[in-house]
């Protein structure tokens, strides 16, 4: 026969040993109801985790290209933004023009104007927006037209010497300029300034457009680029009224090389429309490429839910539970305490 002694102490411990563990189920059992999921998914879908983990990888994939696009927008909605007073001052340049017989009288407003007009033009294409110039294309770190009177001017009173025989500031000489002289002149100034050298002597900007991924399969172009037709064209009207020395020609050659200032700008103001047509496509694409997302999102949400996902109510009994267990713990702690031989006896 074998006797066995019973401690107290282990009739104390017995309720507290379970206690721990009961602890750790209701913070697991807490977190479900607050989350609505599994507190260990691994855990708890075992093989099925690898598709959980699947489905929140391309959710996370199209949050990530969701944040991109709004940052996308705001630069084209900038870019536009800067492109409509380009427009807005090369209309109110032309509209004062049109209609006008431009007397000697006249020139010094027409060049201030012109002036004016083109100093707007380059510093609307080097605006930047989150440490990034606008018009730079895909060189982007720098700013994309240099100030006229750094390498253009030179390069206009060049091209008039070498083409009349004589500089602009030769009143004389400038004065006996036949109209079917100086449109030779605008020809070549056009070819030669304005486009084939326009890289080296006005643009720092790359001629290729900043490309961004706006859903998992669709890229555009999200930028313009200070190389644009209609920017030369702006640029090169500026330039012909206030510095191909219209105040010393005869009223003829003036209103010939008006009415070509006054043509220019409405070729230039048309292409710049364009353009921001093109970024209005993109925009669209871009609001498109949003709205498909976003149900997509919703898609993968509803399968992780089902994976991940626990019963709130049947959770919350859990914790109910648990917390009844635990209190009943507490309890006969407390009673297992009172014993003692000394109250008996």
């Amino acid at each position: 026969m074998k006797t066995t002694f019973i401690s107290s102490t282990t009739l104390w411990n017995s309720p507290r040993s379970t206690l721990d563990k009961l602890q750790s189920e209701i913070v697991k059992a807490n977190k479900e109801v607050v989350t609505g999921r599994h507190s260990d998914v691994g855990l708890a879908l075992g093989r099925a985790t690898g598709k959980s983990l699947s489905l929140r990888q391309e959710r996370a994939e199209l949050d990530a290209l969701t944040d991109s696009n709004a940052s996308v927008t705001l630069r084209l909605k900038t870019t536009s933004a800067a492109l409509d007073q380009v427009r807005t001052v090369a209309d109110n340049f032309r509209d004062s023009l049109v209609g006008m017989r431009v007397t000697a009288q006249d020139v010094p407003l027409v060049q201030s104007q012109a002036r004016a007009g083109l100093e707007k033009l380059i510093s609307n294409l080097n605006e930047s927006a989150g440490g990034q110039y606008l018009f730079g294309g895909t060189n982007s770190k720098v700013e994309p037209l240099k100030d006229y009177e750094a390498l253009a001017k030179g390069a206009v009173d060049t091209a008039f010497a070498a083409y009349f025989g004589f500089p602009k500031t030769s009143a004389a000489d400038v004065a006996g300029i036949e109209p079917d002289e100086m449109k030779g002149f605008i020809e070549q100034l056009s070819n030669d300034v304005f486009s084939d050298r326009w890289d080296n002597l006005w643009s720092n900007a790359s001629s290729q457009n900043i490309q961004s991924l706006i859903s998992p399969t669709e890229r555009v172009d999200t930028s313009t680029n200070a190389n644009e037709s209609g920017i030369r064209k702006l640029a090169m009207a500026y330039v012909m009224a206030f510095d191909l020395g219209i105040e010393n020609l005869n009223d003829e050659t003036r209103e010939y090389v008006v009415s070509m200032v006054i043509g220019t700008l409405g070729e230039g103001v048309s292409e710049v429309t364009q353009v921001q047509a093109d970024l209005g496509t993109a925009q669209r694409k871009i609001d498109d490429a949003n709205e498909r997302m976003s149900l997509q999102k919703t898609f993968y949400e509803e399968r992780i839910t089902n994976y991940e996902a626990v019963d709130p109510a049947e959770a919350k009994i859990r914790v109910d539970q648990l917390s009844t267990q635990i209190q009943t713990s507490y309890s006969l702690t407390v009673q297992l305490n009172q014993l003692s031989l000394i109250k008996f006896l």
